[in-house]
């Protein structure tokens, strides 16, 4: 299964102001989950200096999600513009809850891992191909999302994602599009 879905602001009525389109392919081989971003906008930005820094609150970056059906814990994979990367594994949402609230670090959640990435920057936005180890039975099941932060303004970030979400939050996995690998 190849899915190819555009980013949206579902949990609003209509985009906000500074909304900017991007599109999400995924596509599975070689036990291997491909996405392709492409992000329209005029051009992108982010401070990050290395990988495993909290990339969302230094600029532009892209974001995949991934869940075995199943499964309480989820992968959380972040670009930015410039290549650095990443890669944190939550092992339940309650996680993700403890470190809003100041109880555990995100750090605790980093995997050390620095997945295979490529951004291209023009005038007219960015792209980014990204690659993560996913081995999958037959017709398993998985849930994806991706997700977007645009600094393009230089305030608060305009955020979008794949997933229907009724809410401004990325992390409900309940929200998140079925993906079902098979390779081609």
């Amino acid at each position: 299964m190849n899915l190819s879905l555009p980013l949206l602001q579902s949990w609003l009525p209509e985009p906000e102001p500074g909304f900017r389109p991007g599109q999400a392919k995924l596509r599975w081989s070689d036990g291997q989950l491909h996405l392709r971003g492409d992000f329209t906008g005029g051009g992108a930005g982010t401070d990050a200096t290395a990988h495993g820094e909290r990339l969302w609150e230094r600029g532009d970056v892209a974001e995949l999600f991934l869940q075995r059906e199943g499964s309480d814990g989820y992968r959380e994979y972040q670009v930015a513009p410039n290549g650095c990367t990443l890669a944190l594994h939550y092992p339940d949402t309650a996680c993700v809850a403890a470190v809003r609230s100041g109880a555990r670090s995100l750090e605790e959640f980093l995997t050390g891992e620095i997945p295979k990435a490529e951004v291209s920057v023009t005038r007219d936005g960015w792209t980014l191909s990204l690659s993560v180890p996913l081995k999958a039975a037959p017709g398993e099941i998985f849930r994806v999302s991706c997700c977007r932060y645009d600094h393009g303004g230089g305030g608060k970030p305009v955020i979008s994602s794949t997933s229907p979400h009724p809410v401004r939050d990325f992390h409900r996995p309940g929200d998140w599009r079925e993906f079902v690998p098979v390779a081609g």
